[in-house]
């Protein structure tokens, strides 16, 4: 929450008054004043910009260097320095990084939270990249795409950071996708493809944003995981009304698309599915993917059997009325959301 000096001062002693009365604890009464931040002035808010830019620049020289092995190298060389060395520097800096701003959280914006903990997040798994040289982990990227899950995971957890979070998924759905396709035979991993895998995936992601809710520890990023997973399934289920359930694509290639129209039909019906459920329970994202998936579905069709044999200035007539129909509707939902906030109000 945002607030400006004299604003933050109210509220602290309000939060203080609460805390003497026994109405909060001190924990609850700590997180409540970590959670105010003091409003900045537009120059402090450009300069905040120029910050984080900068911010992002170094994350994204820190990211070349370290995939530049030849450099690491020359480095490991002149210094002299063993990757057990070049891990434990790396490990003591992440600690110390995590601390520092773990002490200037409430100094900080969201934003720029989230930058220092990749660069932490980085850090970490620069140590662990090193580590694993030294025991031998060097055929793949399995074993290390796992541990790093699992270290992000927990990095995530304790500063409650979103973008760990977030790398964590990424982390996972890599290791999911390197282990599946090293266990894989003729293309196939338990019987299906890649979309067909990855459809189980995103389904998996996104059964566990609903066991979220329930948990205090992880609540924070219910939302990232939720969001992350309708996109990869909706997504992944795009990909198996196109591919079904082949497992090469010369074989793909020679069969007529009648023969994948089930998977056609069952993605429409998972979009329905969404569609309606978001609708019913005034969820506007299961709403708005099941219709915008709905969309792709029918226009994927369209260039599967009907390209050929429509005339173009008609399907992009289609096309612009379509669009122009889901921008009347999506106006018409914004107005209809601000009216009701303001009797709300």
């Amino acid at each position: 929450m945002e607030a400006d000096k004299n604003e933050k001062e109210i509220i602290e002693q309000a939060i203080n008054t609460w805390q003497s009365e026994g109405k909060l604890s001190a924990e609850q009464a700590t997180e409540l004043k970590s959670s105010i931040v003091l409003k900045k002035t537009e120059r402090q808010q450009i300069a905040q910009y120029f910050f984080i830019i900068a911010l992002s620049c170094t994350l994204l020289a820190l990211g070349a260097i370290f995939i530049d092995d030849k450099f690491l190298e020359k480095l490991k060389v002149y210094f002299s320095l063993s990757n057990i060395m070049i891990a434990g520097i790396t490990a003591a800096i992440s600690i110390f990084w995590f601390w520092y701003i773990s002490k200037k959280r409430s100094k900080l914006s969201n934003t720029a939270f989230e930058v220092y903990m990749i660069l932490g997040g980085l850090s970490a798994l620069t140590s662990l990249v090193y580590i694993l040289k030294d025991v031998g982990n060097t055929k793949g990227y399995t074993g290390f795409l796992l541990i790093a899950f699992l270290l992000l995971c927990v990095l995530s957890i304790i500063f409650r950071s979103r973008s760990l979070w977030v790398g964590a998924i990424l982390a996972l759905m890599g290791w999911y996708g390197s282990f599946s396709t090293v266990h894989s035979s003729q293309n196939l991993f338990l019987g299906m493809n890649y979309p067909v895998r990855f459809s189980v995936f995103g389904a998996i992601i996104l059964a566990f944003s609903f066991l979220q809710v329930k948990s205090k520890r992880l609540v924070y990023s219910q939302n990232i995981t939720y969001i992350f997973g309708m996109l990869l399934f909706f997504t992944a289920m795009w990909g198996v009304s196109i591919f079904g359930n082949f497992n090469y694509l010369d074989e793909w290639e020679k069969v007529r698309q009648t023969r994948v129209i089930i998977y056609a039909l069952i993605f429409a019906a998972v979009a329905g599915t969404s569609l309606f459920a978001g609708i019913r329970y005034k969820n506007e994202l299961a709403r708005d993917f099941g219709f915008l998936f709905l969309l792709i579905n029918l226009y994927t069709r369209y260039f599967e059997y009907f390209w050929d044999t429509i005339n173009k200035g008609i399907f992009f007539l289609i096309l612009g009325i379509t669009f122009w129909l889901v921008g009347r509707w999506i106006e018409k939902n914004k107005k209809i959301r601000l009216i009701k906030n303001k009797h709300q109000e």
